[in-house]
């Protein structure tokens, strides 16, 4: 059974491709060369992906006609109003969005139609048949984030906390999954959003909210929570799972807002600090409550708030569960991949599944690919016999270098395959990578270390392979890799397998032979915009107009200055 899972308008635009409960396609809008979007000067315009699913067929060897099932992680009947009730048509929801609550002007039915429709089109989504019709399934948001959780998990048991901006209704699930099957225990309505509040504290320091979040989270570490009791008026928690947001204002609560740009002081430090400590206290009373609820023993979690690394550390660290699993995928591209998983085990009911060991679904491309693109774009070129130890040894004499091997990651973060990688022993070289990434100075740079040695250097190391949990370096360590140490004394780890990325693995070993430190330094290889290094043209293009160093494309090894 072939299931397609998309995610698209106000929410970041993903497709993803399942066979009987594999993997087999996974990629988000922003790494697409182009996509679909509609919109008009009335309602800003709103992107679908319509490349993605492209892709994902096309890697299949499929098209439309052979998909059965499509899942969209979104289901605008959930959404109602109380005046006059969900719109009876798509032409009613386009005639009077105006008039109805503002969620049914985000994304009024008849967009969520046209996406329908468009990705049934041939000109919508180039070498697709209009042929042949799947069966189209809307999936609430929320339970996508939460499938998105369980189903990648290890866990044959686990309780379940989705905690977002917004689904339809709400910003705060809660549930319990048990094999293949998910019961939802509860939630709270999306006025009552912890995402939302994140949202606006982020625009509040002067940051990009949906971006900007993990800048807050760096400077919560240097700052101190002076503000905690006005974060008290802001979040109040009742007994059980229930928690009030208040609409006050934050200007009135905090003191004046940022201006986007200008020198950040130490009170906006202290705001971040204060928020990071109210967020972490009240999502841990929620997981304590949850506990109680389902008496599990494992916790699996998901929503764009699971993607700050001190929160999650805050409840590994908690002791309620044995073990946590946050989403590999959990922000919002993530309920593509959710959606489609759920709809698959329901539909085709199978005796088992498997936990995720790695995100590498997306586009990937042979040496002979690469090798045109490199010589047509006349950059000279070799192709060591050994490339991890070529790229070790270019590490160890100080420079960067940009990696390109294999598929493609899908989510928020590289984690082996589209990567920026530096050595940590210079101290310097943190604020260097942030620079090639486009990056805060102030903003810690991750690390990478083989999960073998990975507890020679870190105190915690449990469920790193995901890069989603916080591990405190040993202290007689700190002096050796200084770049990876963030001002707390911790740093945000990745422990890589061998038999999950296996060439990843061997440069990190081969670094440690050369230097005695099997730790780099590693960045999202990222585009002048921003958007994650897909092809070869975009990896040769960043190398070319950029000062990174060197680039490892597949086997083949560029350098500036010969």
């Amino acid at each position: 059974m072939l299931t397609l899972g998309i995610s698209g308008g106000f929410h970041a635009p993903a497709a993803t491709l399942i066979e009987d409960g594999r993997i087999v396609a996974a990629l988000e809008a922003g790494t697409c060369e182009s996509d679909a979007i509609v919109g008009s000067a009335h309602r800003p315009g709103r992107v679908w992906p319509t490349q993605c699913v492209t892709w994902c067929l096309e890697r299949r060897g499929a098209s439309l006609s052979d998909v059965d099932h499509i899942a969209f992680a979104w289901d605008p009947a959930l959404i109602t109003d109380a005046h006059k009730g969900p719109p009876a048509s798509a032409q009613e929801a386009a005639e009077d969005s105006d008039e109805r609550e503002p969620l049914w002007a985000t994304l009024p039915l008849c967009e969520l139609e046209w996406v329908r429709r468009a990705i049934g089109k041939r000109e919508a989504v180039a070498g697709v048949r209009a042929a042949g019709q799947p069966q189209w399934h809307y999936v609430p948001h929320q339970l996508s984030h939460i499938a998105a959780a369980f189903l990648t998990s290890p866990f044959e048991e686990s309780a379940i906390l989705c905690i977002n901006a917004r689904g339809e209704r709400s910003g705060t699930s809660y549930a319990i999954g048990q094999g293949a099957t998910i019961e939802t225990l509860g939630e709270a309505e999306a006025a009552q959003s912890l995402g939302l509040l994140f949202e606006r504290l982020t625009t509040h320091l002067g940051f990009s909210p949906g971006t900007g979040e993990d800048k807050v989270v760096a400077l919560a570490a240097r700052g101190k929570p002076r503000l905690r009791e006005a974060f008290s008026r802001i979040v109040t928690r009742g007994q059980g799972r229930d928690y009030q947001v208040s609409n006050e204002s934050l200007t009135d609560l905090l003191g004046p807002a940022r201006i986007p740009g200008t020198m950040i002081e130490t009170r906006h430090e202290d705001i971040a600090c204060s928020w990071q400590e109210c967020l972490a206290e009240t999502v841990v009373g929620l997981a304590d409550w949850l506990k109680r609820e389902t008496r599990a023993r494992h916790l699996t979690a998901a929503g764009g708030v699971f993607r700050n690394v001190v929160l999650n550390s805050a409840l590994r660290d908690s002791g309620l569960f044995e073990q946590s699993w946050i989403s590999p995928v959990a922000g919002a591209p993530g309920t593509a991949l959710g959606a489609a998983l759920w709809l698959d085990q329901t539909l085709r009911a199978p005796s088992k599944r498997e936990s995720v060991r790695d995100t590498c679904w997306g586009p990937r491309f042979s040496a002979e690919e690469i090798e045109t693109v490199l010589v047509r774009a006349r950059l000279p070129y070799g192709r060591p016999p050994a490339m991890t130890v070529a790229v070790a040894a270019r590490l160890a004499s100080g420079k960067t270098v940009g990696w390109f091997q294999g598929a493609m990651e899908f989510g928020s973060q590289a984690l082996g395959s589209r990567l920026i990688l530096a050595a940590p022993s210079a101290p310097s070289m943190a604020e260097t990578l942030n620079d090639l990434a486009g990056r805060d100075r102030f903003e810690p740079v991750a690390c990478a270390v083989p999960s073998d040695v990975a507890t020679d250097w870190f105190e915690d190391t449990r469920s790193a392979s995901f890069r989603a949990f916080l591990a405190r370096v040993r202290s007689d360590k700190r002096p050796r890799i200084p770049a990876a140490v963030h001002i707390d004394g911790t740093a945000r780890v990745q422990t890589v397998e061998r038999t999950v990325q296996p060439l990843f693995h061997d440069a990190l070993e081969a670094f440690g032979a050369l230097t005695g430190i099997p730790v780099l330094l590693s960045a999202d290889f990222t585009t002048r915009l921003g958007a994650r290094i897909r092809t070869p043209v975009d990896a040769i293009e960043a190398f070319a107009s950029g000062p990174l160093d060197a680039l490892a494309i597949g086997p083949f090894l560029l350098e500036k200055g010969r």
